[in-house]
């Protein structure tokens, strides 16, 4: 509670100093009102005009005085880069979270090397070679065919420039 003294003007009474300060309350008071009528009005004439106006924080009732609070409140007791750094960490430790698993995975496939190549059984070896085998036989045949088609069509070219 405030302690109110006399000393400043001794002529005063506690009575009339409680006046005094009463009657400028209700002064102040009044004033606000005022300006709140003052400023409905305002907007209302302003809203019939097709203007918009904005007093206060953003989306506030026009005409009704607001506080808008511009900076977080814990921002005037953190020291300056306390926020920076704690974002930092988070973000830091949000990574290794993330992270730590990832390498592992990558660690463990690493120390296993390359699978070992699969052994082909005797047996499929035997036909896989003896497919091989009659695959070189089509080819040599082919190639037989097609140097005989070339022989024919040779003598064929020559007949018919004999024949002209």
């Amino acid at each position: 509670m405030y302690k109110l003294s006399l000393i400043q003007d001794p002529g005063i009474s506690r009575e009339q100093l409680r006046e005094q300060i009463k009657q400028q309350v209700q002064q102040a008071t009044a004033q606000a009102r005022d300006a709140v009528k003052q400023a409905q009005q305002d907007g209302q004439a302003a809203r019939a005009q097709g203007i918009t106006i904005q007093t206060g924080a953003p989306g506030a009732p026009v005409g009704i005085p607001t506080v808008a609070i511009r900076n977080m409140p814990f921002d005037r007791d953190m020291p300056p880069r306390v926020k920076d750094v704690s974002i930092a960490f988070i973000v830091m430790f949000a990574g290794i979270i993330i992270a730590l698993p990832i390498m592992r995975a990558i660690g463990k496939r690493i120390e296993r090397g390359a699978p070992a190549p699969v052994a082909i059984p005797a047996q499929m070896q035997a036909q896989m070679e003896h497919l091989m085998q009659s695959v070189d036989a089509i080819a040599i045949e082919v190639e037989r065919i097609s140097e005989g088609q070339g022989f024919a069509t040779k003598l064929l070219t020559e007949k018919k420039s004999e024949a002209s």
